[in-house]
Order: C-alpha cells, then sequence, then structure tokens
C-alpha cells in the first residue's frame, strides 16, 4: 500500500477495506485476512491493523468469529446502506468544492459525464 503523507495510516487501510467490502473484493461473508498478515502485507504495526478491525467492527462492516478470525457481515443490504452512505458523503465533500471552485452543479456534472463516458470508452476498446 502506497500511503498518503496527510492523513493517518489507520485511516488510510480503514478506507481502503471499506472500499474492498463495497465492490465486492470482500464479498458479504467472506473472510478478512488476519491481523499480522494484513500488518505484514501493509508494512505496518500490527496494532494499528488491530484498531482498523475495531473500527469496521464498530460500524458493523465485520465481525469476529472467536476461533476463525474476521468476516465481512453476511447482510448485504446493510452493506449496500453503508455503500450509499460512504458515496453521499465522498459526493458532498465534491460539491462543496465545486462550489467552493465556483462552478455550479449543471457544470459539476458535465465534468463528471466527460470522465465517466471517456471511462467507458475506454473499457469499449
Amino acid at each position: 500500500m502506497d500511503f498518503k503523507s496527510n492523513e493517518t495510516i489507520y485511516s488510510q487501510i480503514t478506507e481502503y477495506l471499506k472500499k474492498q467490502i463495497f465492490c465486492g473484493c470482500f464479498a458479504s461473508g467472506a473472510r478478512l485476512p488476519a491481523i499480522r498478515d494484513l500488518a505484514v502485507l501493509c508494512r505496518v504495526n500490527p496494532n494499528t491493523i488491530v484498531r482498523v478491525y475495531a473500527q469496521l467492527t464498530e460500524e458493523k462492516l465485520i465481525y469476529t468469529d472467536s476461533t476463525n478470525g474476521k468476516f465481512v457481515t453476511s447482510d448485504g443490504a446493510f452493506i449496500l446502506q453503508k455503500k450509499r452512505e460512504y458515496l453521499k458523503q465522498k459526493a458532498e465533500a465534491f460539491a462543496k468544492e465545486v462550489r467552493e471552485a465556483g462552478l455550479d452543479g449543471k457544470e459539476a456534472v458535465r465534468m463528471l459525464g466527460e470522465i465517466f463516458g471517456g471511462q467507458e470508452e475506454k473499457e469499449r476498446t
């Protein structure tokens, strides 16, 4: 993982795992990597991963099976709800940036259309 210096490593790993859950890379009911394994992979102290997993547990995205490890919640509807909340928060932050830069909503939608349209063309080729 490549970390940004302006955010805590803990929050970056938490966000990364949320995105992995939201996109289905860690499907509902899937087992997550062991604390030590993920710590080695991320090149961080295992205590950081303990804290990440605690945060995701508090948000009810994962749970602990006492002897088998950490698992993504089996509630697909709950994951979808959390994904929508996460994306709404990101969209609100983007909208604030757009307004502060002096653009209106129509211009922002046009720009997003260009970006997503460009991605769709790349995916087709």
